[in-house]
This record gives C-alpha cells, sequence and structure tokens, in this order.
C-alpha cells in the first residue's frame, strides 16, 4: 500500500509540473495573441488593399486556369475519340473480304 501511495505522490507531483509548465505556455501564447491583434489592427487598412488586390488577381488566374484546364480535357477527350473512330489502312472490311 505504502508503494501505491508513493507512485501516487510521484505521478501527483510530474502531474503538478506538467500543469504548470502548461499554463507558462498559455499565459505567453496569450500574450503573443494580444500583441498580434494589436499588430493587426494597427496596420489592417493597409493589408486589407493589399489583400483585395490580391485576391481579385488571384480569382482572375484561377478563372483563367480553369477554362483553359476545361479545354485541354475537352481536346483530349475528342482527341481520342478521333483516333478511335479511326480504321486501320490495312483493315478492308467492309469492302466484301473476309476479315
Amino acid at each position: 500500500m505504502a508503494f501505491l501511495n508513493n507512485w501516487l505522490k510521484e505521478k501527483n507531483s510530474c502531474l503538478e509540473n506538467r500543469v504548470k509548465t502548461l499554463e507558462e505556455e498559455l499565459e505567453n501564447s496569450k500574450t503573443d495573441f494580444e500583441n498580434l491583434e494589436i499588430i493587426y489592427k494597427n496596420s489592417s487598412y493597409k493589408c486589407d488593399t493589399l489583400v483585395c488586390e490580391n485576391r481579385e488577381n488571384l480569382e482572375k488566374k484561377v478563372h483563367y486556369l480553369v477554362k483553359t484546364v476545361d479545354k485541354l480535357s475537352k481536346g483530349q477527350s475528342n482527341f481520342e475519340n478521333v483516333l478511335a473512330s479511326q480504321n486501320c489502312i490495312f483493315g478492308k472490311a467492309g469492302l466484301g473480304f473476309n476479315p
């Protein structure tokens, strides 16, 4: 019983140390977040215009790429259909010859 009690005390002290470490990390994260929030609030008017311009450019590029990929995929399927419908030049089936 004493062994179990000592083991549990050690486990408890390890967990308490871990909780303290996590609380310190949480506090550091809170201060980092607050600092980032202050920076964002102070510079948001500059970033918004850049983000909007970049977003519009990226949307145009995405639209162009989607159209290009669509054309290429349709062209690929059309090309495969043409190849599939071609007959071999040596194939005389249908002209009265036995295959």
